[in-house]
């Protein structure tokens, strides 16, 4: 996967002696002037913390490289509130609480969102009771669930909310991918991904949340970090792009056609459903025959409104016989 290069450091202090003054080493446009960011490099790396503040700059934050009196904002990776302020203390900072602390996940959303957002309780970086209180959520929820996630989808308890659409979307359009592809190991794994993140009550916002979640191969975790730095993934978007992906897409959604048949087109230079149809030359199975005859009525939902009245008809009937019957509907609405 593309990965964005950190411009090469000529040299880098080991260590910061108190404040100093405000220095701005990027030439992008600030566009949100009230918002003085500062990384934290402990714990993290160099390289990675190069890449987080080109990242913000590009996005239109104002990101110091040293800590100066304009900072508003310090952003720490896998650092407690106490350990953020016992470094503090040695770069000579006396009073810390003009500082909002925050952890890394509170400046990935705002890379996301490509504006700042609001520093709720979840990004803060705060001092925490030895027992918290009833009633209260667990600051580690992700880490506490990751020991009891199975890594079968029949032994997970799965809502109609997904809290991780955004991964989720990205790691179907790569199984689909791989499936046209007839790679089904990677296939495999992708759909596990996503069939493991929909059953998260929760929405992974840093990497330090799917720790210990089985199903999280490397290329699953690449996608899902390109995701939460920059928003969107440079491979799923190849993907949508590609010519034989939109072409196989179309031609999978005829009823009765399949990998084989849309690779045997594609090798004629058939690219859409409608060139296909033009063809007169193609020799297609009854069932292929079927799919076009009614491919629009097929590939169309039904709505809300007429399963609703599908489901009015069943249900007079049904009680006509059994009273107390409970008649529910299910699926995906689809004639």
């Amino acid at each position: 996967m593309d990965r964005f290069k950190a411009p090469a450091v000529i040299s880098q202090r080991k260590r910061q002696k108190g404040l100093h003054s405000p220095k701005l080493s990027c030439s992008y446009e600030i566009k949100f002037s009230n918002f003085v960011i500062f990384i934290m490099q402990r714990k993290m790396g160099m390289t990675r913390r190069m890449f987080l503040m080109e990242l913000g700059r590009r996005k239109g934050f104002r990101v110091e490289s040293e800590l100066s009196d304009s900072v508003t904002h310090i952003v720490a990776e896998n650092n407690s509130y106490l350990e953020v302020l016992d470094w503090l203390k040695g770069q000579a900072v006396g009073d810390s609480s003009r500082f909002e602390l925050l952890d890394i996940s509170w400046f990935t959303a705002c890379m996301e969102a490509g504006r700042p957002v609001a520093s709720e309780m979840k990004y803060r970086l705060m001092e925490q009771c030895q027992s918290p209180p009833l009633n209260t959520p667990a600051l580690e929820m992700p880490a506490f669930i990751a020991t009891k996630v199975s890594q079968y989808s029949c032994q997970r308890k799965t809502t109609l909310n997904n809290y991780n659409k955004k991964f989720t979307d990205a790691f179907e359009v790569m199984a689909e991918n791989y499936e046209f592809k007839e790679n089904e190991i990677i296939c495999v794994e992708f759909l596990r991904a996503a069939s493991l993140l929909k059953s998260l009550p929760f929405s992974v916002s840093r990497m330090k949340d799917i720790q210990g979640l089985p199903c999280m191969g490397g290329q699953v975790r690449d996608i899902i970090e390109e995701i939460i730095e920059e928003g969107e993934s440079s491979r799923v978007k190849e993907v949508l792009d590609d010519e034989r992906y939109k072409a196989f897409k179309q031609f999978t959604s005829v009823f009765g056609v399949g990998v084989k048949t849309s690779e045997k087109w594609y090798r004629m230079g058939l690219r859409t459903v409608e060139e296909v149809k033009a063809d007169k030359t193609l020799k297609l199975s009854k069932m292929q025959k079927a799919g076009f005859l009614y491919y629009e009525d097929l590939v169309t939902c039904v709505s809300k409104a007429e399963a609703d009245a599908v489901t009015s008809i069943v249900k007079n009937t049904v009680c006509t016989f059994l009273p107390d019957a409970l008649v529910t509907i299910t699926g995906g609405f689809r004639r």
